[in-house]
C-alpha cells in the first residue's frame, strides 16, 4: 500500500496539538496558583479582621499594672489602626491577585480555544487520511478484480487461438 502523502503534515499537526495541550496545562497551573494566592490573601484578611475585632473588644480592659490608662488606650488604638492598615494593604494585594487571576483565566480560555482548533485540524486531517486509505484499498481491489478478469479472459482466449 502507498504511504499517505501528507504524513509529514499529519505529524506536524499532532505536534502542534500536543504543544497546545501542554500550553493549556501550563495555563491551568498558573490559574490554580493565582486562585490559591487569592484564597491565601483572603484568609489573611479574615485573620487580620478577627484579630482587630478581638483587640477592639479588649480596648477598655484594664491596663497592665504600672501602665497609665491613657498610654494603654493609645497603645491599643494605635495597634488597632495598624491592623486596619494591614487589612487595607492586604485588600489591595487581593485586588491585584484577582486581576492576575482574571488574566490567567482569560489566557487559559485562549489556550483552550487554540487547543480545540489544533485538535480539530488534526482530526480533519486524520479523517482525510482514512478516506484516502479507503480509496487506496478500493483502487487496489478494483485493480485486482481487473487483473482477475483479464486472467479469465486470457484463459478463454488462449485455447481458441492455438
Amino acid at each position: 500500500m502507498k504511504r499517505y502523502p501528507l504524513q509529514t503534515l499529519l505529524k506536524l499537526r499532532a505536534h502542534r496539538t500536543e504543544a497546545a495541550r501542554q500550553a493549556v496545562l501550563a495555563q491551568q497551573r498558573a490559574a490554580a496558583a493565582c486562585r490559591e494566592e487569592c484564597q491565601r490573601i483572603g484568609g489573611e484578611i479574615e485573620a487580620l479582621g478577627r484579630e482587630r475585632a478581638d483587640h477592639r473588644a479588649r480596648l477598655l480592659d484594664p491596663p497592665p499594672a504600672g501602665v497609665p490608662w491613657p498610654v494603654a488606650l493609645e497603645h491599643r488604638e494605635s495597634h488597632i489602626g495598624l491592623l486596619a492598615e494591614r487589612i487595607v494593604a492586604a485588600q489591595q494585594r487581593l485586588q491585584a491577585a484577582q486581576a492576575r487571576l482574571r488574566e490567567a483565566e482569560q489566557a487559559l480560555e485562549t489556550a483552550k480555544q487554540a487547543y480545540f482548533r489544533a485538535k480539530a485540524r488534526e482530526d480533519a486531517l486524520e479523517k482525510r487520511k482514512r478516506i484516502w486509505r479507503d480509496e487506496q484499498f478500493a483502487l487496489e481491489a478494483h485493480q485486482e478484480e481487473d487483473a482477475a478478469a483479464d486472467l479469465l479472459l486470457a484463459r478463454y482466449i488462449a485455447p481458441g487461438s492455438h
